[in-house]
C-alpha cells in the first residue's frame, strides 16, 4: 500500500514564507547541513519540556515550585547561546517565569482545574484518500463541562489577543484535529504567553475549519504535485532568518557570474 502523503502545520508554514525553503527542507532535505541552534529554540523547548512534566505529574497541587525549578536544571537545553553570560541570563529568565508560573497555578479553584487529556500527541486526519493533516499538540485539557482545551506556550511574545489565537495557523490546525477526532465536544485553544501570564483564547467555528480543511487540501496537492526542479531561491521578507539564506546567496553568485559571462 502506498503511504499517503502526510502535511503538517511546519509543512504549510514553510511553504507559505517560501517554496524554495519548502524544497531544501522537504524534498531535497538539506536540514541536516543548514539547520543551526538558536537560543530561543532552546529557550523555549526546556520551557516546554518542564512544563509538560509539570502538568504530567499533577501540576501545581503535586509539584513544588523548588521541583519545578530542579526539573528545569535536569532539561535545560544548552544549545544556541552565544556565550556563558548569555545562557545564564536566559536560565535566570525562565526561573523568574517558572517560579511566576508556579504561584499561578497554586492561586487556581481546585474545582477549577481541569484534566490533562493529551501532551506531546499527535493527531491525524484524512483530508483526501491520498492526503493526510498531521499535527502535533503541547497539551490537550478537559474541563469539568466536558470542553478540550488545547494549550500552547508561547516564550517570546509577551501579549496575546483572541485574533492571535484565531490567526495562528498551527492552532487552528490543532482545533480542526481535535474536533474530528472528538466531534461532539465544544473544542477552543488558548495561547499563554509565559514571560507575562498574558492569554487569550478562540473557538473555532464550523465555517472556518471547513475554510481551513479546503485550504489545507489545496495546498497539499499543489505540494504533492509541484514540479519541484522549477522552484528556485528567490528574495522574500524571511530570508534575513532563514538557516538556508547561505545556500541561497550561493545561488545567486553563480546566477550572477554567468549573467556577466
Amino acid at each position: 500500500m502506498a503511504r499517503k502523503f502526510t502535511v503538517s502545520p511546519t509543512k504549510l508554514r514553510t511553504f507559505y514564507q517560501c517554496p524554495s525553503k519548502y524544497k531544501l527542507e522537504y524534498i531535497e532535505k538539506l536540514g541536516r547541513f543548514y539547520r543551526k541552534p538558536r537560543a530561543g529554540f532552546s529557550f523555549g523547548a526546556s520551557l516546554h519540556n518542564v512544563l509538560e512534566q509539570f502538568h504530567a505529574q499533577g501540576g501545581a497541587e503535586s509539584v513544588t515550585v523548588e521541583t519545578l525549578t530542579e526539573t528545569l536544571a535536569a532539561k535545560w537545553q544548552s544549545q544556541g547561546y552565544k556565550d556563558a553570560q548569555q545562557e545564564q541570563t536566559y536560565k535566570a529568565e525562565a526561573v523568574k517565569i517558572l517560579e511566576t508560573y508556579h504561584a499561578r497555578a497554586v492561586e487556581v479553584p481546585v474545582s477549577e482545574i481541569p484534566t490533562l487529556l493529551y501532551a506531546e500527541k499527535t493527531l491525524n486526519a484524512p483530508l483526501s484518500p491520498e492526503i493526510v493533516l498531521s499535527g502535533r499538540v503541547d497539551r490537550v485539557d478537559e474541563h469539568m463541562d466536558g470542553a478540550l482545551e488545547i494549550v500552547d506556550y508561547k516564550s517570546g511574545r509577551e501579549v496575546v489577543e483572541p485574533e492571535h489565537v484565531a490567526g495562528a495557523l498551527a492552532m487552528s490546525i490543532y482545533q480542526a484535529l481535535l474536533k474530528h477526532h472528538h466531534p461532539d465536544r465544544r473544542v477552543f485553544a488558548t495561547i499563554i504567553a509565559l514571560r507575562t501570564g498574558s492569554q487569550a483564547s478562540h473557538e473555532q467555528t464550523e465555517d472556518e475549519r471547513e475554510w481551513l480543511l479546503a485550504d489545507c487540501l489545496e495546498t497539499a496537492e499543489t505540494l504533492k504535485n509541484k514540479d519541484w526542479e522549477s522552484v528556485l531561491p528567490v528574495l522574500n521578507d524571511h530570508c534575513p532568518d532563514c538557516d538556508y539564506l547561505p545556500h541561497c546567496e550561493r545561488y545567486w553568485k553563480r546566477q550572477s557570474r554567468t549573467a556577466a559571462w
